[in-house]
């Protein structure tokens, strides 16, 4: 079993909020703890980047990593798992910002 920390609950009491359907679904399909600990781990890995490697404030880091799993594109699953490796993600880069 996979431990939940704040961020994985923050995700979770979103999903039971706004995403009841897909909640449904990832539980009855048994994938619920997987897709929630991958979605937790994307997240925490993309704020690692905007903040670390970007520089990026991290109100504005917050707000797109919230992005990425509060409003997923596919509203039966925020998550489509590829047939690979689950370090295989979209490289995503923050806005330009004139300097």
């Amino acid at each position: 079993m996979h431990d939940s920390n704040r961020l994985g609950q923050m995700i979770l009491k979103h999903w039971q909020t706004h995403h009841p359907k897909m909640l449904a679904e990832l539980q009855s399909n048994h994938q619920l703890e997987q897709t929630l600990h991958e979605t937790q781990e994307r997240a925490g890995d993309l704020l690692y980047e905007l903040i670390s490697v970007w520089k990026m404030d991290y109100q504005a880091a917050w707000e797109t990593a919230m992005a990425e799993w509060a409003f997923p594109s596919n509203e039966d699953r925020p998550y489509q798992p590829s047939s690979g490796t689950s370090n295989h993600r979209r490289k995503k880069h923050p806005p330009a910002t004139s300097g």
